[in-house]
């Protein structure tokens, strides 16, 4: 694909309306995704990023959808970490409302897996 058609793509996701329906299915993608609910007044890109990349994360992509009410936008992030968890904490500790969250399943529940796994055979010798 040459980069003249690359740009054509982007312009035209970029001028096209985005819907609901579409802003759902960015769960759909790889890694995780976070979706908040923030008042407009409220709405401060920096301070979510800071957020984001003080758990090591980076925000790989980021739409904001306005709500019919025209006080409150819904950001959706997607992440390069598939598990959030702690982004997930960071934002609850300063008072954002998360909407919606996918992750793919993370190494901490894989460890648990593993341990609960282990225990389940000592117990049956």
């Amino acid at each position: 694909m040459s980069t003249k058609e690359i740009i054509k793509k982007e312009v035209e996701k970029f001028t096209a309306a985005m819907t609901p329906d579409d802003f759902t299915e960015l769960t759909e993608m790889e890694n995780s995704l976070i979706i908040l609910e923030v008042p407009f007044k409220d709405y401060t890109l920096t301070d979510i990023a800071r957020i984001v990349e003080s758990n090591n994360a980076r925000v790989v992509n980021l739409s904001v959808l306005p709500i019919s009410d025209g006080l409150s936008v819904w950001i959706s992030l997607k992440l390069n970490i598939s598990d959030p968890s702690s982004v997930l904490r960071s934002f609850e500790r300063f008072n954002y409302k998360v909407v919606y969250y996918y992750m793919k399943e993370g190494e901490i529940n894989d460890t648990h897996k593993e341990r609960l796994n282990e225990l389940l055979y000592y117990l049956d010798m």
